[in-house]
């Protein structure tokens, strides 16, 4: 029985929207954990990305300091990667007391996501799902994403947040997609989240299993 379900795509790829759908369909209990949860909501504001001290976790940083509104990369600062670690930590917690758990996720390669959630899931039954819609509709997207990303961070740090996000995307994108290991590819640009959801429900409900972590370790 499939006990923890990852999903992966770029910010505006429909994760978050599809988990919401997921455990809304769902008659079993499952627990909806998202990245922006844990970076929204338990770590301070001003480690977040866009915050006073947002270079030191998790955040987007130019690829030439001397171009700031140039393109930009993820990078996990002097305390990111400790923080995923937790993150991981945590779900692995839930499973392992018996909750069944959605995860909404940016699993990229650099900086290392993915390696460390293989290093905590690898083991576990699990379905591991990457949402891909074409990026030319992304921009759109992220930019209509801003009003919940306010409810959590302000208008001020929601929108440098948002404009990090959108100049990141296309890397964060490259990132995830470096390799071709998921049990399912699906693209959110076709399908409404209603549709992606029912999916990946079917695939839980009726197999086969999920074996891509396994094949990533």
């Amino acid at each position: 029985m499939t006990k923890l379900v990852i999903v992966t795509g770029t910010t505006g790829s429909g994760k978050t929207t599809t988990c919401k759908e997921f455990v809304a369909q769902a008659d079993d209990l499952w627990l909806h954990f998202g990245v922006d949860t844990m970076l929204g909501t338990l770590v301070p504001r001003k480690f977040v990305d866009g915050g006073a001290r947002s270079g030191e976790s998790l955040h987007m940083a130019p690829d030439d300091p001397a171009d700031p509104e140039g393109p930009a990369h993820m990078d996990f600062g002097r305390q990111g990667g400790r923080l995923i670690d937790t993150y991981h930590r945590m779900v692995r917690a839930a499973v392992e007391n018996g909750e069944r758990v959605i995860l909404d996720h940016v699993a990229t390669t650099d900086p290392p996501i993915l390696p460390n959630l293989v290093a905590h899931f690898r083991d576990l039954p699990s379905l591991f799902v990457a949402l891909k819609p074409p990026q030319d509709i992304l921009g759109t997207r992220i930019a209509g994403r801003i009003a919940e990303v306010e409810k959590v961070l302000g208008p001020e740090q929601a929108a440098r947040n948002n404009e990090g996000t959108r100049r990141a995307s296309a890397f964060v994108a490259r990132e995830i997609f470096r390799h071709d290991c998921f049990d399912m590819v699906l693209d959110t640009g076709a399908l409404s989240p209603a549709e992606v959801a029912r999916a990946i429900l079917d695939r839980v409900e009726n197999g086969p299993p999920g074996d891509a972590l396994a094949r990533l370790a």
